[in-house]
């Protein structure tokens, strides 16, 4: 028997290490998307009477026709949904498994940085007549 004991110990300390680091990785997410794209992200944040800890709640991601939302709840974990947008309008929303919503995630982003660039220097080259 202190086998089982120890090996459900040592279950539940790798549940709670990936847990923190999930945690981690969503506060480094919003971080991030909020220092580089703060017109396009909304991140919000929950916090407790007498507590510091200020754990972020949602992250909301609108790239053209597409809206990505993280929500973060204590007990459920990261669930994560891609929406599509029609004139400002979210029409339809899915729920997706994290992996996929950051890989297109990135992919939107990609698209959008590249976009502006293209759009910055064909400005550049009218203001400047080259």
């Amino acid at each position: 028997m202190p086998t089982d004991g120890f090996s459900f110990d040592l279950s539940a300390a790798q549940w709670r290490r990936s847990v923190q680091d999930e945690h981690t990785f969503v506060e480094a997410l919003a971080v991030r998307l909020e220092q580089a794209l703060p017109e396009l992200v909304t991140v919000t944040r929950h916090f407790t009477l007498f507590s510091k800890d200020r754990r972020v709640h949602t992250i909301s991601v609108r790239l053209g026709n597409a809206d990505y939302e993280l929500v973060q709840e204590k007990g459920r974990g990261i669930q994560t949904k891609k929406g599509k947008v029609v004139r400002g309008v979210r029409l339809k929303s899915d729920e997706i498994p994290f992996s996929e919503w950051l890989a297109e995630l990135s992919k939107d982003l990609e698209a959008h940085a590249q976009m502006h660039e293209e759009t910055r220097e064909t400005m550049e080259h009218f203001l400047l007549g080259e």
